[in-house]
């Protein structure tokens, strides 16, 4: 690559002042020259050693055989002397390539100087002024023969071009290979043979693609010719009944042909055999029943054409003003369209079946023993047979086919005519309608993607959606006549109702998740398989999640927290349970503060339900007196003003309010109030508490009852002067402090 970018750039830089003649001289060192050098120009043999792309130029441009012939032969032996020179076997491969070149020049030679054969074309008949239904048809096979040719010359032009750029690319890297190849080795005269090899090659291939497309521009024009034959002819037919011994002899034929469809199928009806031998036969028996409804297909179209012929006759004969049977016409015309489309669906099949029979291969013969590989491979070749009898049987169903849809065609402009405006303007938008919803079935029936190497088409997209809206608008019906049952009979925080709801807006959910994947096609028995990727995605992450929602349903059956119930967490929170959802339940505090609780924690933790039997609790409200007051006094107060609140439950038995003694404390005999309040006033502790210990002051002030607060008593030891040494101070601390007269004597001792 190197050499080869170093020579460009020497010849950029060289090019600009260049004369003739020095580029005479330079082009003997160039690989890319024409000819090698000023004497190998004059001989026209272009030098193998520096050989260029553009070494065939001075050969394309011959216009006698036998000149290029004698040309060629110089080239051919000048190459023949180079090989030879090389020695071991690497000389004889040298050799046949040279061999091969020689016959694609021979082949170039006849495709380039031969005399074109006339391409074999069907041409156009000339017109008459009548025609029979049967000549009429004649005109359209031989259209259809056109047709075919055009199709199989287009799929030539479509491979040689093709090949054409294929052996250009391998050219493109002889070309490169060549240029970096030691001079005059053997690897670089390899190299020249290849390229020489695959040059002709690309030529052959041109001049067969021009010869293509010169048949192929005869064989349009002769289709365009034909087929403004087939129109003009079409307006000169003269339409006469169909033979009767002909439509005798269809009719025995698919008489005999049910009788034959009947013994297949029974045939095939039986057990097949293990063998290898067995399975042949039935496969064979299968492509006979292939072969046989195709021939009942054909006979079908046949006779369905011959009552379209009939009926084109009728019409033909009517006087001027009379009108045919617009419902016959009709009812014959569908008729005619059911036995076509009937027919195609059987091609369809049938093709199916040939072709894989046809690229099947028959690995089983090599299991065999000698005597029933003979037998197999005897009816392998009979299965193959059949196969091409089938496709050979599809060519001619096609030809009836479009024989039946030009009598169909006439029939139906027949149709059009007799119409009046509106049934016309009506057809034309049923046929619209039609044509709309046979494109949009096309549409969602196109594949768009692959899941488990099931294809996914849109129509199942379309009704895994429509599944989803379904269950969504079922969900949302559900829980509005819930919330109506609740409203209309003052149902509030029903635990019932609302676990009822939950448990029907989760069967929807899995309803509508199993139908929509049964749209998408998807394969739900293997359960197995599902356990496994939900135990995976529980396992990375998912396990919180199914955690909190197999929480939330315990929660629910339960019944252990319900939607009202005034609950009291281990960290303090209070509140009132508004919701118990799938991952997390929701609590509203006395500040209307909402809380989302995971469903995990409430399960695991400690939870005080204070509403979860009865709607009534006991409040404790404690007090202290002073010492001295009348304990009966103090009871006295302390439960009328219990009385005086509205939330104590009052003249209920065993639940009427109490006062204990409970302690003698430091500074007050200490009691406790006990009192039951009404279920409204449960879900107030802090509001509870304090109204009553309002009331509590209120009583003890008409009491005259003193609540004590804490004293305490400072005793102070008085010293004397005559005592002040035996009784040493004491700091703050507990230390002893010294005394002046100690101070003193310390400081005599320092000194």
């Amino acid at each position: 690559m190197k050499r080869v970018i170093s020579l460009l750039l020497l010849l950029l830089i060289a090019g600009a002042n260049l004369s003739p003649s020095s580029l005479n001289a330079a082009s003997s060192q160039d690989p890319l020259n024409l000819l090698g050098n000023e004497e190998e120009s004059k001989d026209k043999i272009p030098n193998f050693k520096d050989l260029s792309s553009r070494w065939w130029n001075q050969y394309k441009e011959l216009d006698q055989a036998k000149k290029f012939e004698s040309e060629f032969k110089k080239f051919i032996a000048k190459l023949e002397d180079a090989v030879n020179e090389v020695d071991g076997e690497k000389r004889g491969e040298l050799l046949e390539r040279i061999a091969i070149i020689r016959n694609l020049a021979q082949e170039f030679k006849k495709l380039k100087y031969s005399k074109r054969d006339e391409l074999d074309i069907p041409k156009a008949l000339v017109l008459k002024d009548t025609y029979t239904i049967q000549e009429y048809l004649d005109i359209n096979q031989l259209r259809l023969q056109v047709d075919f040719l055009l199709q199989q010359t287009q799929e030539e032009i479509s491979r040689v071009s093709d090949s054409i750029r294929q052996t250009s690319n391998t050219l493109d890297v002889l070309k490169v290979s060549y240029l970096n190849s030691d001079a005059g080795s053997v690897e670089q005269l390899s190299i020249v043979l290849n390229w020489i090899n695959s040059q002709l090659s690309k030529v052959i291939e041109e001049e067969l693609l021009d010869n293509l497309k010169v048949r192929e521009d005869s064989l349009n024009t002769e289709y365009k010719s034909l087929d403004e034959t087939l129109e003009e002819a079409r307006e000169r037919i003269s339409f006469e009944p169909f033979p009767d011994d002909k439509r005798k002899k269809l009719q025995e034929q698919k008489e005999e042909l049910d009788e034959d469809l009947k013994q297949l199928n029974l045939k095939l009806s039986r057990d097949i055999s293990e063998t290898s031998i067995g399975f042949t036969s039935y496969e064979i028996l299968k492509l006979d029943l292939a072969l046989s409804l195709l021939s009942y297909h054909e006979v079908l179209l046949k006779l369905q054409r011959a009552d379209d012929q009939d009926r084109l006759a009728l019409i033909k004969q009517l006087e001027e003003g009379d009108k045919p049977d617009l419902d016959e016409l009709r009812n014959l015309i569908a008729g005619s369209e059911r036995a076509i489309q009937l027919a195609e669906d059987e091609i369809s099949k049938a093709e199916t079946l040939a072709r894989d029979t046809l690229l099947s291969s028959d690995i089983n013969l090599r299991q065999q023993s000698s005597e029933e590989k003979k037998n197999l491979q005897k009816l392998s070749d009979e299965r193959r047979r059949k196969a091409q009898l089938i496709l050979r049987a599809m060519s001619d169903v096609r030809v009836t086919i479009s024989d039946n849809e030009l009598l169909l065609s006439i029939l139906k402009s027949i149709e059009d005519k007799q119409q009046s405006g509106l049934n016309r303007t009506w057809d034309t938008v049923k046929e619209f309608t039609e044509d709309a919803w046979d494109s949009t079935v096309k549409l969602v029936n196109k594949p768009l993607f692959s899941i488990n190497e099931r294809p996914i088409t849109l129509l199942p997209l379309i009704n895994l959606c429509f599944i989803i809206l379904i269950g969504y608008l079922v969900s949302k019906l559900v829980s509005f006549l819930v919330h109506r049952f609740e409203k209309k009979h003052k149902i509030k925080n029903s635990s019932s109702l609302y676990l009822l709801h939950r448990l029907i807006h989760y069967l929807i959910i899995f309803i509508a998740a199993v139908a929509g994947f049964s749209a998408l096609g998807l394969n739900l028995s293997n359960l197995t398989l599902i356990a496994g990727a939900l135990s995976v995605g529980i396992g990375f992450g998912l396990q919180n999640l199914v955690s909190n929602f197999v929480s939330g349903l315990t929660i629910m059956f339960e019944k252990t927290l319900k939607v009202g119930d005034y609950i009291e967490l281990e960290d303090g929170t209070t509140g009132q349970v508004r919701e118990i959802k799938t991952r997390s339940t929701r609590i509203n505090t006395n500040d209307n503060i909402d809380v989302i609780i995971p469903n995990s924690y409430m399960v695991t933790n400690i939870v005080t339900n204070w509403t979860l039997k009865e709607s009534t609790r006991r409040v404790r409200i404690p007090f202290g007196v002073a010492y001295g007051t009348d304990k009966e006094i103090v009871k006295k107060a302390a439960i009328e003003a219990a009385n005086n609140v509205q939330y104590t439950l009052k003249n209920i038995p065993g639940k009427e309010p109490d006062v204990w003694l409970t302690e003698f404390g430091d500074n007050s005999v200490n009691f406790l109030l006990l009192v039951w309040v009404a279920h409204y006033g449960v879900r107030r502790p802090t509001r509870i508490s304090s109204i009553y210990m309002w009331e509590l002051d209120t009583a003890f002030k008409k009491y005259g009852i003193e609540i004590p607060f804490p004293q305490r008593d400072v005793h102070l030891n008085i010293v004397n002067e005559e005592d002040k040494h035996s009784l040493p101070l004491q700091s703050v601390t507990g230390e002893s402090l010294p005394l002046k007269d100690d101070k003193s004597k310390n400081n005599d001792d320092k000194k």
